[in-house]
């Protein structure tokens, strides 16, 4: 009798799997986890002690997949103990070397230059894109154009970008070689 419910269960998991999944990606918030806390929940299908007792069986697999989620989720966010963290702060940080410093701060300067030469709306459609993470329709409404001359204006800003900063590495190797394709 056991075995007959825990293979309806089984059914009941496949035949739902697409709509459990769905549901539990809102409630963990993550496709990957949605998709883990599922396989997990199908291994423990097999261990459960009396499936015959599941009176509603959707809301139970849920349930189920949701308990799985949250113990993913406890599990992952465990707390470092003292000697881990003391063992992080050996580790020698390489980015704080000085001349890495000052060869970002080179970059830095040089893409702000580059993007001070740009046309104020193709810098504002850059700088909402890349920076804010906007979405090209969020920018076309934030702007009043269409999502396509969003499309084209980041474009032009991006080859813009990519074409002044080489220049600026041309100048500092002293290359006076011309531009060239890659």
């Amino acid at each position: 009798m056991a075995e007959d419910a825990r293979t309806r269960l089984r059914s009941l998991f496949v035949a739902k799997y697409a709509h459990l999944r769905r549901r539990l990606e809102f409630i963990v918030g993550s496709r990957d986890g949605a998709a883990d806390a599922m396989q997990e929940t199908w291994l423990r299908l097999d261990t459960m002690n009396d499936p015959a007792q599941v009176a509603n069986a959707d809301a139970y697999l849920l349930r189920m997949a949701a308990n799985v989620a949250i113990d993913q989720h406890r599990r992952e966010q465990r707390h470092l103990s003292a000697g881990e963290v003391d063992e992080l702060f050996e580790v020698r940080d390489e980015l704080a070397d000085p001349d890495r410093i000052v060869s970002a701060r080179r970059d830095v300067d040089a893409l702000q230059q580059v993007l001070d030469t740009l046309p104020s709306r193709q810098r504002g459609i850059l700088v909402a894109a890349r920076i804010d993470g906007l979405l090209n329709r969020e920018i076309a409404e934030r702007f009043g154009i269409s999502e396509s001359l969003v499309e084209k204006e980041l474009r032009y800003a991006l080859r813009a970008c990519r074409d002044g900063l080489r220049q600026q590495m041309a100048l500092e190797d002293g290359s006076t070689r011309g531009r060239r394709k890659f």
